[in-house]
């Protein structure tokens, strides 16, 4: 039972982090976009490592025709999600100007469309992963936040404030020093370039290719590929929970529909004597 409270402590976070991640102005800006878009994939591996048994048990049964149609439309689903989130993170890092400004393609354009593109359909896939294991969500935070007399148990929830007060805090933390770190660099790069403008042709403008520092932290740097909208955490949060709201309601209800329309066929099913 501890390890469904980890996964869902776990899978909050993510979620949270995630749809901070959709607004690249939020926070620190571009700085926390990239920070906490490496973290989201750490914390994938760590999901996939408390699933592991689940991923492997299905994998072995996903031509098995007895496997529930539901399994195989989740384990669907999740190599959807996987794929389209590995290609977040690598597009992302292929246009990365604050962690890893070495990797970076120069005019990558197609590559920030792509970028865009995979998250928002890794938005729409974590709503249905979301919505098909829903029942089982709602089974673990039942059973973590009440006791069996029916009554709140404080030290659970204030663990999960805690947990997500920490993940934000921590965050922050590193974004702000990527930050100071990222306005040093790029000194220090405009400085080389001007004296390496004054040995070759006795011109002291600045050359260097980029944009300028105040981008970094505005996330200007993602121009139309980026999402808009008010960059207050807060507001950001509530909208895309909103978004995953709608995915999750109708696909929840959908779902006991055609669960009930089973029973009662299986029920009214005539006997053979």
């Amino acid at each position: 039972m501890k390890k469904n409270y980890t996964k869902i402590i776990l899978d909050l976070m993510m979620a949270i982090t995630f749809v901070l991640l959709m607004n690249p102005r939020v926070l620190n800006g571009l700085p926390f976009h990239e920070i906490a878009g490496l973290i989201i994939g750490v914390a994938i591996l760590i999901h996939i490592g408390l699933n592991y048994r689940w991923v492997v048990n299905t994998t072995k049964k996903i031509l098995d025709p007895k496997l529930p149609k539901k399994t195989r439309f989740s384990y669907l689903i999740n190599i959807l999600l996987l794929i389209s989130m590995a290609t977040v993170i690598i597009t992302g890092i292929l246009i990365s100007r604050v962690v890893l400004p070495s990797f970076a393609v120069q005019e990558g354009h197609s590559i920030r469309g792509i970028h865009g593109f995979s998250a928002d359909a890794t938005l729409a896939f974590v709503g249905l992963h979301i919505a098909v294991n829903w029942q089982w969500v709602l089974g673990i935070c039942k059973k973590a936040f009440k006791s069996k007399e029916g009554k709140l148990r404080k030290g659970v929830l204030v663990s999960v404030i805690l947990s997500i007060a920490i993940l934000a805090g921590g965050i922050q933390w590193f974004s702000s020093t990527a930050s100071s770190n990222t306005v040093d660099f790029k000194q220090e790069q405009m400085q080389q370039s001007g004296q390496s403008s004054n040995v070759n042709t006795g011109n002291t403008t600045n050359t260097l290719q980029g944009p300028p520092n105040g981008d970094f932290r505005e996330g200007k740097i993602h121009g139309k590929d980026g999402h808009g909208g008010s960059s207050n955490p807060f507001l950001v949060v509530l909208n895309y929970f909103v978004i995953w709201a709608a995915i999750i309601i109708p696909t929840y209800y959908l779902e006991k529909r055609i669960l009930r329309n089973k029973r009662k066929s299986r029920d009214f099913k005539p006997q053979v004597s």
